[in-house]
């Protein structure tokens, strides 16, 4: 068992039906009084970036020289076939990054129970909870929501951020699950999520995966997000075959890294869902070997 740098975060049920998600969580036992052991939650992000120094323990970490990414916009699940799309594309990997997820209680039990699950809500309808969800193969240490409102619809927007151990580093991997605000009638909200997106990261010294359907359908929504990856010196993603679906020649799936090498990507065309999904084999930059694929 081992200390390690971390953050924190503060997830709040909304409905009836999130009561019933079994949150990753590591079983308490003594510990130094300088160290705690994970999950813990918050919606606050002053509360996030505090939490940057919490001293964490935990035996649970991700192959550092091997971490495989599967990232969709899942439709709320209501196209025939996501699941068999799902379990054919996504196979192991460690990391899963869905958006517009759809949680019912009778559809809890579809969801992977092999993994371990993080929900960021955004809106609840009739006993629907949508929101983002990151799935992983270890216990997170620690979880942040956030929701942004968009301004025509008043249905938020969610970001998911959880952080992972890593192994052979003292390092931890912070991963930024996203759905972006899409209808407005300026970019202000849009503009708005990021930035805050930027405050809650801009203290990590270690390595980050920023992913998910941001809706970068027009040339300023591009700028805003790119403007915050340069902040924190995130490099976008590229595929050799792109398959991502774009809006007025823009593509709205993306995926940034920063302190990762990229061992493989790709995209996949599907039926299943109005978004394709994205796949990534990254290794941490210091400890990753063999052939590279460079970032764009």
């Amino acid at each position: 068992m081992r200390r390690i740098e971390g953050i924190n975060s503060n997830w709040r049920p909304v409905a009836t039906t999130v009561l019933l998600l079994q949150l990753s969580a590591c079983a308490h036992q003594p510990v130094s009084t300088d160290a705690k052991v994970g999950p813990e939650t918050t919606t606050e992000v002053s509360q996030c970036r505090d939490l940057l120094a919490t001293n964490w323990v935990t035996d649970d970490e991700l192959d550092a020289s091997n971490i495989s990414l599967f990232n969709w916009n899942v439709h709320k699940t209501r196209e025939r076939g996501w699941r068999d799309d799902f379990d054919a594309l996504a196979g192991t990997a460690d990391l899963v990054l869905f958006q517009e997820a759809s949680i019912r209680e009778e559809t809890i039990a579809e969801i992977d129970s092999s993994r371990h699950w993080s929900f960021a809500p955004g809106y609840t309808k009739l006993g629907e909870v949508t929101g983002v969800m990151t799935l992983s193969s270890i216990k997170p240490l620690a979880q942040c929501s956030f929701t942004h409102a968009e301004p025509w619809l008043r249905t938020p927007k969610a970001t998911s951020v959880t952080q992972y151990a890593l192994s052979d580093t003292q390092e931890t991997l912070v991963v930024v699950n996203v759905h972006a605000v899409n209808f407005s009638f300026g970019t202000a909200d849009f503009e708005e999520q990021f930035r805050e997106i930027g405050q809650v990261l801009e203290d990590h010294a270690g390595p980050i995966i920023l992913s998910g359907d941001l809706n970068t359908w027009r040339a300023r929504r591009v700028q805003i997000v790119n403007e915050v990856a340069d902040s924190l010196s995130l490099k976008a993603v590229g595929f050799d075959i792109d398959n991502r679906v774009q809006i007025f020649g823009n593509t709205l799936d993306h995926i940034y890294i920063r302190g990762l090498h990229i061992l493989d990507t790709g995209t996949e065309i599907v039926s299943s869902s109005d978004h394709n999904p994205m796949t990534a084999i990254f290794g941490v930059t210091e400890l990753a070997s063999g052939p590279a694929v460079t970032a764009e």
